[in-house]
Formats: structure tokens, C-alpha cells, sequence
């Protein structure tokens, strides 16, 4: 039930104030209603990832719908290319990534390229090929080639979508839709997302122009011990560093304790 209260206020606020069925600009671009089954995800000990339900109302009933989900910050990761030394396989170069998003999922009502054109995929940073033209490549270690971008950002996505940190959905399945006009679906926040904001971006478009526009954005913070750990190694780190030493010190006699008494058996 408390899933539905916000599909059922965005449906009455659907009823409430019809859009008009003519096609706008992307200048000119209508604001879609929606709404999240809750916009705060709180990260403690036992945090094993979350799910977040979304619904809206499509300002043109029919027209085609994208949901994009990225961070506010973005990740700097390190890549190593492996290649063929002699007989063996080893890392023969290392190349530090900038500006890929830390987060990257995007749900749509049918393939990206039968809704939008490749120009208005790329203004709007719709899709991988988005994501990549953000990607900046600094080599750290050995000889750049032509093909690297490639194979950097090839092993970039594949690493993320491991993780699910990366995906794109283009299944009707996923993304419901109820006469043209009221849409619902869900992202996976996984475990590996930490800190920070995130936007839920909705997309509506006919004919290839952008008819409607709409923003959520849901916040994941720490709490608990979580938060306290995080705080104190950011703001206390001397105090930080002795607590580990001493726990560290303390968990090798617990386990030196625990042999000895194993022993006399």
C-alpha cells in the first residue's frame, strides 16, 4: 500500500492538469509529475543495496519514454590493459579514467534508437556512447594506441555492469505504462553505492523531440556506525589510526587466547 500513495498522487495530479496534445520544443519542453516511494536510502553495517519504486504522468499520452539514473559525482578509476609478454599475460599499460559517471542506468520504453536520433542522443547524453565521449583518458604507464579508448572504455562498462552500477534497460517490460499516459518502474540501488545524490532523470519524446521533462533526486547517506567510522577517519584520523592499531592488536590476542586453549585438548 505504501508503494502505491505516490502513483496514486501522481495520478490524481495527472487528472488534475491535462497536457495538451501538441508537440513542444525542447526549449519549450513541459514538466512530467512524478514521484518515489521514498527519496532517502540510509547505508549501515548490514546495508546489502535497496530498491526504489518511481511513477509519473506523460505530459503526451503515447509518447515514448527514457529514465536515466546517474550520480551528482562523478569517478576517478585506474584500468590496466593487459598484453603479451613472451609466453606470458601481463599488464603492459595503465590509464587513469576522469569524468565517467559513478552511476549509469538508463530504462526505456523500446530501443533508444527507434525514439531519438544519435544528435539528440549525444546532446542529452543518452546512452553509453554519451558516456563515453565524457570519458578522459591519462595515461600512468606504458605506450598509448589508437585502439585503447576502445578497450579502456569497453572494460569500464563491463566492470560496472558487474557490479550494477551500469546498465541499459530497453524492455516495455521493465518500464510499464498504463493507457499512454501514467508510467511506473523501479531502479536497483546495488550495494556498491555509497554516499551522495542521485537523479532520476525522465525523458518523454514523440516523434524524436522532447516533449516533457521530470527530476527526482534521492539521497543515500550513512548512518549508525557506518556514519560514526566514516566521520571520525575524515575528521579524526590520528584518533582513527590508533583506534585500528588498538583493535587490530586486540584481535590477534583474542585469537592467540583461543589457539592456546585449542592446544591443552
Amino acid at each position: 500500500m505504501t508503494r502505491l500513495l505516490p502513483f496514486l498522487l501522481v495520478l490524481g495530479l495527472g487528472l488534475l492538469d491535462p497536457a495538451p496534445a501538441v508537440a513542444v520544443t525542447a526549449d519549450a519542453k513541459q514538466k512530467i509529475l512524478t514521484a518515489a516511494s521514498k527519496n532517502l536510502i540510509e547505508i549501515g553495517l548490514s546495508y546489502r543495496g535497496d530498491q526504489i519504486h518511481f511513477f509519473g504522468v506523460n505530459p503526451l499520452p503515447g509518447s515514448d519514454v527514457i529514465i536515466r539514473l546517474t550520480a551528482e559525482k562523478q569517478e576517478d578509476v585506474k584500468l590496466s590493459v593487459k598484453g603479451r609478454v613472451g609466453p606470458f599475460w601481463m599488464t603492459v599499460k595503465q590509464y587513469e579514467v576522469s569524468g565517467a559517471p559513478f552511476i549509469y542506468k538508463i530504462h526505456a520504453s523500446k530501443p533508444l534508437e527507434r525514439i531519438i536520433s544519435a544528435e539528440t542522443a549525444e546532446e542529452l547524453e543518452l546512452g553509453y556512447s554519451a558516456v563515453k565521449k565524457k570519458m578522459q583518458l591519462h595515461l600512468a604507464r606504458g605506450d598509448a594506441a589508437p585502439e585503447d579508448a576502445d578497450l579502456v572504455f569497453k572494460g569500464l562498462v563491463k566492470i560496472k555492469e558487474e557490479a550494477n552500477l551500469y546498465n541499459i534497460v530497453q524492455d516495455p517490460k521493465r518500464l510499464e505504462e498504463a493507457e499512454g499516459k501514467l508510467f511506473k518502474h523501479y531502479f536497483r540501488f546495488p550495494s556498491a553505492a555509497t554516499e551522495g545524490r542521485y537523479l532520476v532523470e525522465s525523458f518523454c519524446f514523440s516523434k524524436g523531440q522532447l516533449v516533457g521533462y521530470g527530476k527526482d533526486v534521492i539521497e543515500i547517506k550513512k548512518v549508525g556506525l557506518e556514519n560514526w567510522l566514516t566521520q571520525t577517519s575524515q575528521n579524526q584520523p590520528v584518533f582513527f589510526g590508533i583506534m585500528a592499531v588498538v583493535v587490530a592488536l586486540g584481535a590477534g590476542l583474542l585469537v592467540g587466547v583461543i589457539f592456546r586453549k585449542g592446544g591443552h585438548h
